[in-house]
């Protein structure tokens, strides 16, 4: 009996103990004159804050303005705080306190704001990061490419992404590979994306947002996908004592001529068909074979077996 006894008084000491720890943040509401309101995600060491018994306040000098704790919003599936702030001065600066209840912690945070009569920060979609520490404020694209697509050429410019691929690649099924500044998120029609994971088509441009880890920063990048024609590839077979050499060209601008030339004058034209264009039945000697801007010295040698 003793020992459960002291087992009962030691939990009691316990719980007395992290009750105390609880801040009890009050603000006299009909003190005040003046609010402002603020839609709030909050974060300590790098951990967004979710459960209905973390809070947040806001001071003035050491007089609590502002009280919150948390509340689950289920249509985004996330935490918020709606404060109200309280003052008679506009102007005044703003300090934040955030209480973690997980780890029964507060902290000050560094950043502060000043008070501005009837004035509403944040919404769902762009919360106010009250964050300690701060979370990043950049919202860029740092790279930009297609899954298992060798890009020919990028440039990434004041919120315009420009890329070639090969004429090889359908533009209406490309999956983007991306990385963006620390803790950003992609969203096309406000809807994240993973990098890796989505194709979409980009037959025309395409726009993404980016959103800064403290939700500050929202960037504007459209994407356009320019398809470069394949350069032609030339093969040829030397001739092999009566059987005479070839010239094959391959090229996907089908339809669109091939010539072969010697001694400086043009023996045949023939329109690329399925893909391909063969020049047949020559000698030895050394021909020109172009197509476009395309032009291809090739020897035919003879062999003898």
């Amino acid at each position: 009996m003793k020992k459960i006894i002291l087992l009962f008084s030691f939990l009691l000491i316990v719980v007395s103990t992290l009750q105390a720890q609880i801040p009890d943040w009050k603000v006299i509401e009909p003190n005040y004159q003046y609010t402002m309101t603020i839609v709030s995600k909050l974060n300590m060491d790098g951990v967004q804050l979710t459960s209905s018994n973390d809070m947040v306040a806001a001071f003035v000098g050491t007089t609590c303005r502002g009280v919150s704790k948390m509340t689950y919003v289920a249509s985004v599936n996330t935490y918020y705080a709606y404060l109200t702030v309280f003052s008679n001065t506009p102007g005044e600066a703003i300090t934040f306190y955030i209480y973690n209840s997980k780890n029964n912690k507060v902290v000050k945070v560094t950043k502060t704001i000043n008070f501005v009569a009837y004035q509403n920060i944040g919404n769902l979609f762009q919360s106010f990061s009250i964050a300690e520490p701060a979370l990043n404020d950049k919202a860029d694209v740092l790279t930009f490419d297609f899954l298992n697509i060798k890009t020919l050429f990028s440039s990434i410019n004041q919120g315009s992404i420009k890329l070639n691929i090969s004429e090889s690649y359908a533009l209406n099924n490309l999956t983007p590979v991306f990385t963006l500044s620390k803790g950003a998120i992609l969203l096309k029609n406000r809807i994240p994306q993973t990098s890796g994971n989505t194709a979409i088509n980009f037959l025309a441009p395409v726009n993404f947002e980016v959103l800064s880890e403290d939700e500050s920063t929202l960037n504007v990048f459209t994407v356009n996908v320019t398809q470069v024609i394949d350069p032609p590839l030339f093969y040829k077979k030397d001739a092999v004592c009566a059987a005479l050499g070839a010239i094959r060209v391959v090229s996907k601008r089908e339809g669109t001529l091939a010539q072969l030339s010697y001694n400086g004058k043009q023996i045949d034209s023939k329109p690329v068909t399925n893909g391909e264009v063969v020049f047949s039945g020559l000698l030895s000697g050394t021909y020109l074979a172009s197509i476009g801007n395309d032009v291809k010295s090739i020897t035919i040698n003879l062999k003898v077996n």
